[in-house]
């Protein structure tokens, strides 16, 4: 018996629905990386700063190139993603006034004109105030979370931040802390963020 090759349709027909399976695969892991690549879902929650260094003030802070005022009190609002991620960074920038009211020397800010205008003493004073500013920069892990409440940046000793977000860890250090005189109040945050008040280069 004489055996005949295949011709071209035949091997067409044989390979055709390897080739779309083929295809198909390709596809499903193309839909795949893009759900991996797909921006996270955000949600807006407040902001605000909070402060446990003595003797200094934060004058503005960002969370991600998302600015906030360092008063203390809540601003609205910042992006947050949904759900946090492993491998989550934020690049936290921030200005510090290290003497609040005094410039070097012990010069205290001049009083004001008596319809309340700043004097050209007065700017003189807050152009060499405002160049004491320092400035700090840093990208770090963001703590987990599974509740976003907002977003608490906690300034600590030795140029230290910690963004708090999760709902149950903000009650967790700043529950319970009413009645505390300023001073115990912000010993209690460090303590309880795990933070140090004597910084490496001191020690």
């Amino acid at each position: 018996m004489v055996m005949r090759a295949p011709n071209r349709g035949e091997m067409a027909a044989v390979h055709m629905p390897w080739l779309a399976w083929a295809a198909c695969g390709v596809l499903a892991l193309g839909l795949a990386a893009c759900q991996n690549i797909a921006p996270p879902k955000t949600l807006g929650a407040g902001a605000r700063v909070v402060n446990t260094v003595a003797g200094t003030s934060i004058v503005r802070a960002s969370f991600n190139g998302q600015g906030m005022g360092g008063g203390g009190g809540e601003e609205c609002c910042v992006s947050l993603p949904e759900q946090w991620r492993p491998g989550m960074t934020a690049t936290i920038e921030w200005v510090v006034d290290p003497s609040p009211g005094v410039n070097p020397g012990g010069i205290r800010q001049p009083p004001r004109s008596k319809y309340g205008s700043i004097t050209a003493e007065g700017s003189r004073w807050h152009e060499e105030h405002e160049a004491n500013y320092v400035r700090r920069k840093v990208t770090m892990a963001v703590p987990r979370y599974e509740k976003v409440s907002s977003l608490v940046l906690v300034f600590l000793p030795c140029d230290e931040v910690y963004p708090l977000i999760d709902s149950a860890e903000q009650g967790r250090v700043f529950g319970g802390l009413r009645g505390l005189a300023s001073s115990e109040w912000d010993d209690e945050v460090i303590r309880r963020l795990g933070a140090g008040k004597v910084c490496a280069a001191s020690r």
